[in-house]
């Protein structure tokens, strides 16, 4: 898991550690010469930025491997069974690009019982989703209601504009469990542990914004996209500019009733939070309806979904109107693994269980990965893996499966697809912000993880020597500040971007 609500450190920690600035130092230092070593010098530094005596608690799993000739160059625990966290999503995607291949796109079916006569259409109005995770702004110019109003278009060109039936979800596609197992309750109401949904809008998530007002005031409010399908219960106050801003907002479990608590200084500038949302159809369907009428298109008949009704949505006899299409897996797969969304993670993971079982289930989906996997000479039976984002501490693999899994990628007809959809350390997705000086910065291809107690990195990276690397990390169980075991990290990465291999 990669997400922004997870920054918190202890002070007291990073003074008292002093590696940190002193992977910084080594690695703008040595950035601008080679470093020229032989198998034995390799293991002994690498060894060395291991041995840290401030990690001893912490166990790793490391691989480095050469992905032309497959030579190990260096092995630590690479067959310790350990919590990955996001680099789960390696296995998600590249299980994506084989089977459904990169030009793969969801299609989202508008069809109706009814017959159009002058502009009313007598009967329902359904919409049956596949899983498409990018009915939101973030392939559109941040426009959230950007597909919602193109369907209205369409629907008005067709001369629609009274339904005299419902507005209907048909959500069967993917099964009603939207949570994954082993999430922690404590993060169920953040953005990035938003439910699966076969019919999902804004990654089943609203931004809440909050304003300062007058002080011993409540702040304005902004929630986007707005609905009546969302209550918020306001109990922030406004304090003085003096004074220090905190603010708790979460969303009771099993409800869409999200409250809001604590204060904000009177100049403090806005305050936005994402958080998820519980029933994804519903929430899809409910702000559709809202937004036809609000391109005046009445509805008569309400609005219902499969799983609301508790009915399946017989599709028998129903006239297609049109289709929407969404953009290609690979753009999917870039937007998953560039930012870390878990929700795309577990989007991509059921649609694999549709594609290939015909219902889209964790359990199915997970039997594709396992069949990707062994393909790629990686033993299934030899991990546990019980989602498609990494954000279940449940999950186990190893260094070794992750370098394996590289490899594989590496001689596969689609790894630039995926070599594309990875950040690039000190220039952007989840990786933006480190290396930003170092020797592998614009170098470094890899997929950083984080969870608790887990920091984990996996990727490219290529030698002075201009030979491809897999680099894999994985640390469990360290009681320093993430943002320490990221240096260790980058250090071993900087001094193997410059490594020239003696001969």
């Amino acid at each position: 898991m990669y997400s922004r609500s997870i920054l918190t450190s202890s002070l007291v920690i990073l003074v008292c550690l002093s590696s940190p600035i002193e992977a910084q130092k080594d690695s703008t230092k040595n950035s601008a010469k080679y470093w020229s070593a032989g198998s034995k010098e390799i293991w002994q530094t690498i060894d060395g930025f291991l041995n840290d005596p401030n990690l001893t608690s912490a166990s790793w799993g490391v691989m480095v491997q050469s992905m032309s000739s497959g030579e190990v160059l260096y092995k630590r625990n690479e067959n310790k069974l350990l919590n990955s966290a996001s680099l789960v999503k390696l296995f998600t995607t590249a299980a994506a690009l084989s089977l459904l291949g990169n030009d793969f796109t969801y299609e989202t079916q508008i069809r109706t019982t009814g017959l159009l006569e002058g502009a009313t259409l007598t009967g329902d109005l359904i919409i049956v989703g596949s899983g498409d995770p990018t009915i939101s702004g973030r392939l559109y110019n941040n426009d959230i209601f950007f597909v919602f109003n193109q369907w209205a278009e369409k629907l008005i060109d067709l001369g629609i504009m009274t339904i005299t039936g419902s507005l209907v979800g048909d959500d069967s596609a993917f099964e009603q469990i939207g949570l994954g197992k082993g999430w922690q309750w404590d993060h169920l109401s953040d953005w990035y542990a938003a439910p699966s949904g076969a019919l999902s809008l804004n990654d089943n998530a609203v931004d809440i914004t909050l304003f300062p007002g007058e002080i011993g005031f409540s702040p304005e409010i902004d929630l986007t996209p707005l609905s009546k399908y969302i209550s918020v219960i306001n109990d922030v106050v406004t304090v003085s500019a003096d004074s220090t801003t905190k603010i708790e907002i979460t969303r009771d479990h099993g409800s869409n009733i999200i409250r809001l608590s604590g204060r904000i200084r009177q100049n403090e500038q806005p305050y936005t939070k994402s958080v998820s949302i519980e029933s994804p159809s519903e929430f899809f369907i409910q702000i559709l309806s809202e937004v036809l009428q609000r391109r005046g298109i009445r509805i008569q008949g309400g609005w219902k979904t499969g799983s609301k009704t508790g009915s399946e949505i017989n599709l028998k006899g129903t006239t297609l109107l049109f289709k929407h299409y969404s953009k290609q897996l690979s753009e999917i797969v870039r937007l998953c693994n560039k930012n870390s969304y878990n929700f795309y993670a577990e989007q991509l993971l059921k649609t694999l269980g549709l594609v290939d079982a015909g219902f889209g289930s964790t359990t199915n989906g997970l039997n594709v990965v396992n069949q990707y996997l062994a393909k790629a000479q990686i033993d299934p039976t030899g991990l546990k893996i019980v989602d498609g984002s990494g954000l279940s501490l449940l999950n186990l693999s190893s260094a070794e499966q992750y370098a394996k899994l590289l490899r594989s990628v590496f001689k596969s007809d689609f790894f630039q697809y995926f070599f594309n959809s990875l950040p690039v350390a000190g220039k952007d997705g989840s990786l933006a912000d480190r290396l930003l000086d170092a020797s592998s910065a614009n170098n470094l291809r890899g997929k950083p993880g984080l969870n608790e107690g887990v920091r984990s990195l996996a990727g490219y990276l290529k030698t002075a020597d201009n030979e491809t690397l897999a680099v894999v990390f994985i640390s469990n169980n360290h009681l320093v500040p993430f943002s320490y075991i990221d240096n260790i990290i980058d250090k071993i990465c900087n001094r193997l971007s410059i490594l020239k291999r003696k001969k």
